[in-house]
């Protein structure tokens, strides 16, 4: 299984160049990437462009077989979402489908006037273990 730095940093590899900047209160701008866990981005931060979070925990599924093994489904989930309503997500959209091609789930909510665009998808990360028992 990745540890979630490696896919922070499969990423950011892949649509880091696209992501905008987080506006820390000191003046600095890093960018607009983040690992949820314990703590959220901090509501002093303002965000421009588009940001990315990635869950610090993956999801864990299991899927029984007939042949008394269990598969391991991990997948970690990853948000974006466009801060600059006159930027869309397609091209950073496509980018991420082009260097994961196996992404599960994607959920793209489309820019209304009360809320901003948003897409969910789950990179898995696939592991078999015995079946227990």
């Amino acid at each position: 299984m990745a540890s979630v730095s490696q896919v922070r940093a499969l990423v950011n590899s892949a649509i880091g160049s696209k992501l905008g900047n987080y506006n820390l209160p000191d003046g600095s701008k890093p960018l607009a990437l983040w690992v949820r866990g314990q703590q959220q981005v901090p509501n002093d931060w303002t965000i421009t462009g588009i940001e990315c979070v990635i869950d610090e925990v993956p999801e864990i599924r299991n899927q029984p077989t007939l042949s008394q093994a269990v598969i391991l489904s991990t997948r970690w989930p990853v948000y974006l979402t466009s801060y600059d309503t006159a930027q869309t997500l397609a091209e950073v959209r496509q980018l991420l489908f082009q260097n994961f091609p196996d992404i599960q789930d994607p959920v793209h909510v489309a820019q209304t006037d009360i809320s901003l665009e948003t897409l969910k998808v789950f990179i898995p990360d696939y592991s078999i273990q015995p079946e227990i028992g």
